[in-house]
């Protein structure tokens, strides 16, 4: 699915906001920043240089989003190159491979998107919970989430 700022950007082009009043480029921060938290993933053209890009692509990896970076073989990206995450996918493209290298990269991507999964817990895991996120400031999914993929590495059968 296509977020609907995209078939927005789609229909009339994107416009420079660097003279818009500051309003508007908040509201741009919050759309987007909306737009991110709402997808299963995100797909980004990194052949340009651009901090906002980094910031956008940072923030989707921090969201735990799979990030799908784009980049002509003629414009390697250098800082996003850096990037050491499991969720983000570089993927070299020209214009004859793009239809490609995309299908593949979908699939990836596909395997790394996280499944809601809700449950009961008593009072006093919830307490636990709610304690041990504000010492480790981290979010109690995250946290569930390290202490299963520890378990999960323990486990020789599951392998």
């Amino acid at each position: 699915m296509v977020s609907d700022k995209v078939r927005q950007w789609i229909k009339t082009g994107t416009k420079d906001l660097s003279g818009a009043p500051l309003q508007v480029k908040r509201g741009n921060y919050e759309e987007s920043m909306k737009c991110i938290n709402k997808a299963d993933l995100m797909v980004m053209e990194v052949s340009g240089h651009s901090m906002s890009m980094g910031y956008l692509i940072s923030k989707a990896l921090e969201m735990n989003k799979p990030v799908i970076a784009l980049y002509t073989v003629d414009h390697k990206p250098v800082f996003i190159k850096g990037i050491v995450n499991p969720k983000l996918i570089l993927v070299e493209y020209t214009k004859d491979s793009l239809e490609k290298v995309m299908d593949e990269a979908f699939k990836k991507a596909k395997g790394l998107i996280d499944m809601r999964f809700n449950f009961f817990v008593s009072p006093k895991i919830l307490t636990y919970l709610d304690w041990v996120a504000q010492r480790r400031m981290v979010p109690k999914s995250v946290f569930l989430r390290n202490l299963i993929e520890r378990e999960m590495k323990k486990e020789k059968e599951f392998r």
